[in-house]
Order: structure tokens, then C-alpha cells, then sequence
């Protein structure tokens, strides 16, 4: 139960993350926000880490190969995915993004499937169940719900798919090393990637105009969804199989819709309620199981 008390705390604070930056995409670039929260986010985690003798001896012992395999990581979640996540938000509204990137676990049993030598029949079903699920997204897509519908829908389906990727490698990495060490590393790693084109699109200077609400914005970002969310949602990994623990992002879209209702006024339409219920239908075969190995191998 540890397990899921982690990632419930995680998809909390993750679905309040395009809720978070909405409030605040008119006065900061989406480069410079998605740079910003995860440099916050690694300080966090540095923080953790120093103050801990057994990361420190792990942090010592990594090799360049290994330091390649978490660039990798960095790279394909912090610079690619999240990137088109932001600039999907600032395209679009909070709660779109938020529900497609919840449908990262259907991506998460495609890769998980496929590198099994024999497809089992709960591994078909699951593909199945995500047919349904991308179903849903379809469905919701054709509400035209979005300011600009193609380049959100398309940007925000490529940070799930890639997110997705991120979460099976990094399980693996996790595993070999530490929680703190991949994901601060993968942090620090990919907030690098970010600077030429924040320099050549974008502008640091607009963090000095920035008002008071808006920093504390930021900083929740940064601590909170970045730093935290993160680290509990490996730590809940630790404990259940990543394609079980990545089922969580399902509850995302009620969690999302909730914020954006609340916070920004955004209108619930009954296509998202719709596609709310097929998304969650589609997890059933695995919640409804009574034998569930709850263990990491």
C-alpha cells in the first residue's frame, strides 16, 4: 500500500501542473518555465542527496556509460517531452494537454508488451484496452476544445508516447542506482538541453518583471510537481510493476479537469466526462485483478 500512497501524492501534484503554468504562460516563455521548474526541481534533489552518505558513494561510482544512459533519459523527458507538454498548454488550454499525457500507460503496455519474447493474453487485452482508450482520445479530439487543435493534440500525444519511453528506461535505471540519483541527474542533464534555444527564441530577462504570484507559481512548480512529484512517483515504482504503477496517470483526467474547473474557469464539457469513463474502462482488466504482483523484479 506504501506503494500507491506514493503515486497517488504524485498524480495529484502532476495534474496540477498544466493548471500551474497556465496561470502563468502569458508572462514567461514555455522554454524558459519548463527550464526553470526542473533546475529548481534538481536543486531539491541535490539538496537530498548531499545530505545523504550512501547517494553521495553512488553518485561517486557512476560511470560515463551510465552518465550517457541518464543524458538519454534527461533529453527524451525533460527537454523533448515536457517541452511540447508546455508549449501544448500555451497553444491550447490546461485541461487537454493534462488528459493526453495521462494516456501515457496505454504507451507504457504497447513497449512493455512488445519486448516480451510471447505476447500474453493480459498483455493483449491491455494493447486492446488501450485501443479503447486512444478511442476516447479521438472522440475527445473531435470537440474542438482547443484554441489551436492540431498542434496541441499532436504535440501533447508526443510527450505522452515519449513519456511513456522515459518511464521504462528510467525504471531500469532506478533499480541499478538510486531514485535520487537518475532523476536528479536526468534533471540537471536536461535542463542543459534548453539553453541555446532559450537564448535564440526566448528571453531570461522576463524573470526579473515577474510578480509575486507568479514566482510562488513557479517555485510550486519547480518543488512541488517537479522536485517531489518525481521522486515519489519512482519511489512508488520501486514497490509495484512500472506498468501497474503507471496506471496511475489515469486518474490524472479527473484530478486535471478539477484544477482547471476551479482555478481557471475552464469549462467541463460532457465529450471529456465521456472520454473520462472509456479512458478509466479501459484499466479495469488490470484493478480488477485478485492476484496482482505488487513487487518490483
Amino acid at each position: 500500500m506504501t506503494g500507491y500512497f506514493f503515486l497517488l501524492i504524485t498524480i495529484i501534484l502532476f495534474s496540477s501542473m498544466e493548471t500551474a503554468g497556465r496561470m502563468i504562460h502569458s508572462s514567461i516563455g514555455p522554454l524558459t518555465m519548463t527550464f526553470i521548474r526542473f533546475l529548481i526541481g534538481f536543486f531539491l534533489i541535490l539538496l537530498f542527496i548531499l545530505l545523504n552518505n550512501k547517494e553521495r558513494n553512488i553518485l561517486r561510482g557512476i560511470k560515463i556509460n551510465d552518465i550517457l544512459n541518464i543524458f538519454l533519459l534527461g533529453f527524451i523527458n525533460v527537454f523533448l517531452s515536457m517541452m511540447f507538454l508546455q508549449i501544448a498548454v500555451h497553444k491550447g488550454n490546461a485541461s487537454i494537454p493534462a488528459i493526453l499525457i495521462s494516456c501515457n500507460p496505454l504507451f507504457v503496455y504497447i513497449i512493455t508488451s512488445l519486448s516480451e519474447k510471447h505476447l500474453l493474453k493480459s498483455h493483449i487485452i491491455k494493447i486492446i484496452s488501450g485501443i479503447l482508450g486512444i478511442t476516447g482520445i479521438i472522440i475527445f479530439h473531435s470537440s474542438k476544445s482547443f484554441e489551436n487543435p492540431g498542434v496541441a493534440f499532436s504535440l501533447s500525444l508526443c510527450s505522452s508516447i515519449l513519456f511513456a519511453f522515459y518511464i521504462v528506461r528510467a525504471h531500469k535505471l532506478v533499480s541499478d542506482f538510486s531514485n535520487l540519483i537518475v532523476t536528479g541527474l536526468s534533471f540537471l542533464f536536461g535542463t542543459l538541453c534548453y539553453l541555446p534555444f532559450i537564448f535564440i527564441f526566448e528571453d531570461f530577462s522576463v524573470l526579473a518583471s515577474l510578480r509575486f504570484k507568479e514566482v510562488v507559481v513557479l517555485l510550486y512548480m519547480g518543488l512541488f510537481v517537479t522536485g517531489i512529484g518525481y521522486v515519489f512517483f519512482f519511489e512508488g515504482l520501486k514497490r509495484v510493476k512500472v506498468h501497474i504503477g503507471s496506471l496511475v496517470f489515469f486518474l490524472k483526467p479527473m484530478f486535471a479537469l478539477l484544477f482547471s474547473f476551479i482555478l481557471l474557469k475552464e469549462r467541463i464539457s460532457s465529450i471529456q466526462i465521456l472520454f473520462i469513463f472509456l479512458i478509466l474502462y479501459s484499466i479495469k482488466p488490470d484493478i480488477t485483478k485478485k492476484n496482482v504482483d505488487n513487487t518490483c523484479k
